[in-house]
């Protein structure tokens, strides 16, 4: 392989680790349409063999990854946690499914052909020759997406939805379908199972581990499982990071003995300087830390406002956020970490278990 410069090298690392995260949430996307979709043959089983090959481009990308090093990339997570919500039923939401996978085939596209192009201009045969296939790959899936949405859009819209049929053909074959319950039944249990898991453990031991702070975690986990900000870690460092930050606005700005304001109703100063800088420090250290989560400013505001003031208090409010951040990222795992119909149903050694459950 090339050798580029320095500067050069940090560059090809940076968009192999844009490629990278996009062909990671691209697979994770085709595996869920795959599943909430078994009922349609064409649909489910296309979706997987597009999955093999988002899987391939990742096995691909190895030895490149081991010689240019990948500089880790959110983007596409970010966009991925913005589709494929919401209730997705019959033709109608197969079409909304299809043109999620759309966005997110041609963001994969976009990045081979910035690698392509790159790796042309290096000189580097074999990055050039994985670009090539990989953006190969990328315009035929894109390709797929097109013509099934080709084909399902004149029924979609003009022929009347028999409801109770489209219902019936979106129900899941199997209870263990969780990617086909809808956001409206999933958000609304997940949060509340977290709350009650927190709650209960609570009452057991007698101590305050519910606290206003954790409700803003648990709706963010449950509505969106595939936002980083939603990660266990983000969510128990995030809150960490609001914590300490709050404590060392407070010490800074000398609020220490001003009054609790959600207690006395008064608020001072000290305390609005307090809650300012609280929350700015939150935002930059989750950003340094990779640890960003919105929640986490509800913590630091506990703290800058008085609320939160000893280290028994503290200590109950991080036992909280633990018992989120743990069951938070199984819950999590559970909704997005999924199994196409055809690797269920096959053999261990065949190319479907081998291809979409490689490294």
């Amino acid at each position: 392989m090339a050798s580029p410069p320095a500067g050069a090298k940090r560059q090809v690392a940076m968009y192999l680790g844009r490629a990278k995260a996009t062909e990671e949430q691209l697979l994770n996307a085709l595996v869920l349409v795959a599943e909430r979709h078994e009922r349609n043959y064409d649909l489910s089983q296309g979706a997987t063999t597009l999955a093999i090959w988002s899987r391939e481009h990742l096995t691909w990308l190895e030895p490149v990854v081991e010689h240019y090093g990948l500089v880790p990339s959110e983007q596409p997570e970010m966009l991925r946690a913005a589709l494929l919500g919401g209730t997705r039923v019959g033709v109608v939401g197969e079409l909304a499914d299809l043109t999620d996978l759309a966005i997110l085939s041609e963001a994969a596209e976009m990045s081979w052909t910035i690698v392509l192009q790159g790796a042309k201009e290096l000189r580097d045969k074999a990055l050039t020759d994985l670009a090539g296939q990989a953006h190969a790959h990328s315009v035929r899936q894109i390709a797929w997406i097109r013509t099934e949405i080709d084909h399902l859009a004149p029924d979609a819209l003009s022929v009347p939805l028999d409801v109770g049929g489209q219902a019936a053909i979106s129900v899941p074959k199997r209870v263990t379908s969780i990617a086909s319950i809808p956001d409206s039944i999933w958000g609304p249990a997940t949060a509340a199972m977290l709350l009650l898991a927190v709650g209960a453990l609570g009452v057991l031991v007698g101590r305050p581990w519910l606290g206003p702070s954790i409700g803003p975690s648990a709706v963010l986990i449950a509505m969106l499982p595939a936002h980083p900000t939603a990660r266990g870690w983000n969510t128990f460092i995030g809150h960490i990071s609001g914590l300490l930050a709050g404590f060392a606005a407070v010490v800074l700005v000398g609020a220490v003995n001003e009054p609790i304001v959600l207690v006395t109703g008064i608020l001072t100063w000290p305390r609005v300087a307090a809650s300012v800088i609280a929350v700015a420090l939150t935002v930059a250290i989750g950003i340094v830390t990779r640890s960003s989560h919105p929640p986490a400013a509800a913590t630091t505001l506990l703290v800058a406002l008085g609320t939160v003031a000893t280290l028994d208090q503290s200590l109950a409010l991080v036992a909280g956020v633990a018992i989120v951040a743990v069951l938070g990222e199984a819950l999590r795992r559970l909704r997005l970490e999924r199994e196409t119909p055809s690797e269920r149903r096959a053999p261990a050694w065949s190319v479907a278990r081998r291809w979409l459950r490689a490294g």
